[in-house]
């Protein structure tokens, strides 16, 4: 589902606590803010099980209202910003990426997402065309060679795979 207020935003907040669910970042050239994005949550919302329709497409637009806004931070437990930067700058924007990471059951596509969530290991990290860095990512997709339907059922099901045989190693 795609977030563009914050008002869905809220619903999607107190809908469920997944907190410490995987999530889904990624880097795409141009697809539109939420083209990818809302494509790859559509997929997980259909197919992944325990998620209870649960996955969300968030904007930076979405990200920034959130920044901007004491009261949103503290609802997403983010302490205050760095004393001499604004909320709205990459460290108070990394601190919120951060924070909804670690709710889970996001997509982003946005770099300063990657930023914040690089080293998570709940996220899964895919790129459509060439990343930034490659090492950052579980999965790269060359459009020119998949139809761009193709492309959101590819990541969702990487994911899925990846989610699973997570599970499946720490049973073991």
């Amino acid at each position: 589902m795609p977030i563009t207020t914050l008002t869905e935003f809220h619903h999607w907040l107190l809908a469920d606590d997944s907190t410490g669910t995987p999530f889904v970042l990624l880097h795409t050239a141009s697809d539109g803010p939420l083209g990818c994005t809302a494509r790859v949550a559509s997929q997980l919302n259909e197919f992944d099980e325990e998620s209870g329709g649960n996955w969300i497409a968030l904007t930076s637009q979405v990200v920034h209202a959130i920044a901007s806004d004491p009261a949103q931070r503290r609802l997403l437990g983010v302490d205050e910003v760095c004393p001499n930067c604004p909320p709205t700058s990459r460290c108070g924007l990394k601190k919120v990426f951060s924070a909804i990471a670690r709710r889970g059951r996001v997509v982003f596509d946005d770099p300063l997402a990657l930023e914040a969530t690089k080293d998570d290991p709940n996220g899964f990290h895919a790129s459509v065309g060439i990343p930034p860095s490659a090492e950052d990512f579980h999965i790269i997709l060359n459009p020119a060679r998949f139809h761009a339907r193709c492309l959101a059922p590819l990541i969702a099901d990487s994911f899925l795979e990846w989610t699973a045989n997570r599970q499946h190693q720490s049973a073991a």
